[in-house]
């Protein structure tokens, strides 16, 4: 069996002036980092035996933090571009409420309840809309984030449980319940900074336990 303990990073500049954020990268602020040492000593009694996260550089800190509270140093971080945020394309660090609006206006007055419930039409419009030729549809992204999870799972579920932490982004998180418990996305409308998620993969399958 394998653990997965993912985590979305801690507070950044961005974040903290409302600014949407996809690969557009900014370091965590002071409240960011107290945040994710409170989550590391929360999961101070867990062994990790590997750690991965996105290439952005607040997801690196976050999980040099985490392991730091958590006393676990020694564990390399490893790289995966595949753990990257969704890229917002033209909507890149612009005010989260501008950006919320014209993806509701593109996809006809959408709610904001309804477009947590429309990620592959939210991901495409974005895509359809991205004047730079930036932006993934969502079948790539999903294509991306599935393949780190599988050969992720497929390298560390050979032998005895494995406890493995991810460290990566909301929306990304969004896709990956949406993939492996879409039953879940209901609950879970925001994903806040440091917030925690568990998945498991037991028997070739991919299942989400409750918050721990």
């Amino acid at each position: 069996m394998v653990r997965f303990y993912i985590v979305r990073h801690g507070q950044t500049l961005l974040n903290s002036l409302d600014r949407a954020q996809g690969w557009a990268d900014s370091p965590l602020t002071e409240a960011g980092k107290q945040m994710v040492a409170d989550i590391g000593q929360k999961l101070k009694g867990i062994d990790f035996d590997a750690v991965y996260t996105s290439d952005m550089l607040r997801a690196i800190q976050t999980a040099e933090l985490i392991l730091e509270a958590n006393g676990k140093n020694g564990v390399p971080i490893e790289r995966d571009v595949r753990l990257r945020e969704w890229c917002l394309g033209c909507m890149e660090a612009e005010n989260n409420a501008v950006f919320i609006k014209n993806v509701s206006d593109w996809l006809g007055g959408a709610s904001f309840a309804e477009l947590n419930q429309r990620l592959p039409d939210v991901a495409d419009v974005l895509y359809e809309h991205d004047t730079p030729g930036m932006a993934e549809p969502f079948l790539a992204i999903e294509e991306r984030l599935k393949a780190a999870f599988v050969d992720t799972a497929q390298r560390h579920g050979m032998g005895e449980s494995s406890n493995i932490l991810i460290v990566t982004h909301a929306f990304a998180i969004k896709t990956i319940i949406h993939l492996f418990a879409p039953e879940q996305l209901d609950k879970v409308r925001k994903v806040k900074n440091a917030s925690v998620f568990r998945l498991v993969f037991e028997n070739g399958v991919f299942s989400l336990e409750p918050d721990i």
